[in-house]
């Protein structure tokens, strides 16, 4: 869960990491209140095409994390159609493609101590106490390391399920995948007892 840091250096490296997740902060909130789906698509097309700035593979990486979520959003879409709420939909997946892919970026091209640094501090400023703070920094650590950690299982298991089978892709590795994300949860939360964390 915690390896998805780039290892290659980006641009997006030399920026703050308090200036990354304040922007991160405002983006998803103003796709937030956003219920034009254009726009919401529009600003995930931004993401993606920001992607690109360190390179090609910098924007394959991004996309590769995308693969599970791009799943659920066209399950979105396909429920909101059905029910006739397509625009609904269209502007919901958008919202989540774009706020994911940002925050992908930003997990790419930030390491869990400057993001858990940022959290305590503006914590502090706000006089919340430092058990609260440190539990709150580590929860938000872990959620912007999980998104990566969940796409490269879901890769893993439609392999898998590839190899076995020569149907296409379903349904069917949904439930193993939230299975594996439970087992993924409890597996750090141990680690993390062995460390001496208390969550």
């Amino acid at each position: 869960m915690i390896g998805a840091l780039s290892a290659r250096p980006t641009p997006f490296h030399r920026i703050p990491a308090a200036r990354k997740l304040l922007g991160l902060c405002v983006f998803c909130t103003i796709l937030g209140v956003t219920d034009l789906p254009v726009l919401n698509w529009a600003a995930f097309g931004a993401v993606m095409l920001a992607s690109l700035i360190p390179g090609r593979w910098f924007l394959s990486l991004i996309a590769r994390d995308l693969k599970m979520p791009a799943v659920i959003a066209v399950f979105i879409i396909a429920f909101q159609w059905a029910t006739g709420h397509l625009v609904l939909g269209l502007s919901v997946a958008g919202t989540l493609m774009a706020c994911i892919a940002a925050a992908m970026v930003f997990s790419r091209t930030t390491s869990p101590a400057e993001t858990l640094g940022v959290v305590d501090r503006g914590l502090a400023r706000l006089r919340v106490p430092e058990v609260a703070r440190r539990r709150l920094s580590l929860a938000v650590a872990l959620t912007l390391r999980f998104i990566p950690a969940l796409s490269a299982r879901a890769d893993h298991l439609a392999e898998a399920y590839r190899m076995r089978s020569p149907r296409r892709l379903s349904w069917r590795i949904v439930p193993p995948l939230a299975l594996g994300a439970l087992d993924e949860a409890d597996q750090a939360a141990e680690a993390m007892r062995a460390r001496a964390h208390t969550i």
